[in-house]
């Protein structure tokens, strides 16, 4: 199955940052020296906190903190 979740992507200084407000509540920022470092960063970060949702048997979080940003499919 896979799962739509936007990420907000700035620079607020010399790297990226990208974050899952979704996610907001398991500390999801990420850092990168290119945009696409820290949105390969944060789909791995993800991917994994995913599955140990899963694994507890907890229900996915929506995407409703986050309606505009960059879209990953995991």
């Amino acid at each position: 199955m896979t799962v739509g979740y936007r990420m907000t992507v700035t620079r607020p200084g010399d790297e990226w940052q990208a974050v899952c407000p979704a996610l907001c509540h398991h500390r999801v920022v990420i850092y990168g020296a290119t945009r696409e470092d820290a949105l390969t960063h944060i789909e791995n970060a993800i991917s994994l906190i995913l599955e140990k949702i899963k694994l507890n048997g907890m229900l996915l979080p929506s995407n409703e903190r986050a309606p505009a940003g960059v879209l990953l499919n995991i």
